[in-house]
């Protein structure tokens, strides 16, 4: 009788798309978080404390460009999951070419506009060399192109490839990354050429795996849906939501320059956030929706954001309970003094709030409810305006942090509670 019982709920658990499709996600990117811990804790060992703010600054700056820039990945996700709903699998591949020739007019202006005008930029982080700012403006090209590959694979559900793209970026982000570092020279810059090659990478897998899938179908006539209405407002909220996940590391920089000491907290911290990323992944065609929100939508959001709490719960309380032991292993810091152990917990609680916010943000855009979503964007610029005013010393930026993604978290749920359920 029991193990007919375990036989059962193994079948369930099976039958489960979000959970099956969430353990696939989930095993890669354990493995994606492993490759990147490596490259922090390789890079931060060799890495002056300046050098390493600077990059934990410069990651931040490609952050904060790459969240907006998803709003490609989830205007893609969104219509090829209901272009594949419709039995038009095929004409995802119209879709995708379409908008990868769309943003690669602005991805090599910008990346451009970047590279000649790297002084001004480099004197905002207060730098006084180019080599960084050129790599950042070099790889920009990728960060347009590689969410807009991710969002057709999201949406068609490849997350087998999707997985594989991302470990194989990790890896290669880990090993020319710290190996420059480690056996070149110690400087930000030879970092971020690792990084950046990463994402590179990534995307090439990711195109070719879409390639093959998506070659055999034969292309309908039928007018391709519109995304750009979709995807202006879901920038507004995506860009908001970069600036309360990651923003803070790129204003303690601005702000107090001389401060080294919270960009290792910020980094352990944002563990939290990253963790449970797998879940929204796989959570996001599951609830596409062009406006209509099912029982069924209700239970998937309900069981992800389940899901988070558990894996936020287990990470923040690493961080909570035994900061100094996570910090000496992963930054070689033996001696963490008391304010970046303070840091390190509001950083760890800030990131928590954040990584439930997406599970929110992440559906109500799935489910086209951008009203519903505005207050994340009054919270983003409320969060900026009072860093302006409060940025004496870092824990306030910490702090500010926390509480406005805090404040958007519970609008969003409200309003998510607040949909209507329909009948189908």
């Amino acid at each position: 009788m029991a193990e007919w019982k375990l036989k059962k709920r193994t079948a369930g658990w099976l039958a489960d798309d979000l959970l099956r499709h969430t353990a696939i996600l989930f095993a890669g990117m354990m493995v994606v978080h492993v490759c990147n811990l490596a490259y922090q804790m390789a890079v931060s060992r060799v890495l002056p404390q300046k050098e390493y703010a600077l990059l934990a600054a410069f990651l931040g700056v490609l952050a904060i460009i790459s969240y907006p820039l998803s709003t490609l990945s989830t205007g893609l996700s969104h219509y090829s999951s209901l272009l594949q709903q419709e039995g038009r699998t095929s004409d995802v591949k119209r879709l995708l070419r379409k908008w990868l020739l769309l943003t690669s007019v602005p991805a090599f202006l910008l990346s451009a506009a970047v590279v000649y005008f790297n002084g001004p930029v480099a004197g905002f982080l207060h730098l006084t060399r180019f080599a960084p700012v050129i790599i950042a403006g070099a790889v920009l090209p990728a960060l347009f192109w590689l969410p807009a590959l991710t969002g057709a694979a999201q949406g068609l559900q490849l997350f087998g490839w999707s997985s594989v793209s991302n470990i194989l970026g990790a890896v290669l982000k880990l090993l020319m990354g710290a190996g420059l570092v480690w056996f070149w020279y110690p400087a930000c810059g030879w970092a971020m050429l690792g990084h950046s090659t990463g994402i590179y990478l990534s995307a090439a897998v990711l195109a070719f795996g879409l390639f093959l899938v998506l070659r055999a179908g034969t292309v309908t006539g039928t007018l391709l849906p519109s995304m750009r209405f979709y995807l202006l407002q879901s920038f507004f909220v995506l860009m908001a939501f970069a600036v309360l996940m990651n923003v803070d590391v790129v204003l303690v920089k601005h702000y107090l320059p001389e401060n080294t000491e919270f960009a290792y907290a910020a980094t352990l911290g944002r563990i939290t956030a990253f963790l449970p990323a797998a879940i929204v992944v796989a959570m996001f065609p599951k609830v596409a929706s062009s406006g209509g929100t099912t029982a069924e939508h209700r239970r998937i959001f309900f069981h992800s954001f389940g899901y988070t709490v558990l894996c936020v719960t287990a990470a923040a309380l690493g961080c909570f309970l035994l900061p100094r032991l996570l910090l000496h292993i992963l930054f070689g810091i033996h001696t963490a003094s008391d304010s970046t152990v303070l840091l390190t917990r509001l950083m760890a609680a800030a990131m928590s709030v954040s990584a439930l916010l997406n599970v929110v943000v992440q559906f109500l855009l799935a489910q086209r409810r951008f009203k519903a979503a505005i207050s994340v964007v009054l919270c983003a610029l409320l969060y900026l305006l009072a860093v302006h005013f409060f940025h004496n010393a870092s824990w306030q930026i910490a702090v500010a942090s926390g509480v406005f993604n805090a404040a958007a978290l519970l609008t969003g749920i409200c309003a998510v509670l607040r949909l209507k359920v329909t009948q189908s």
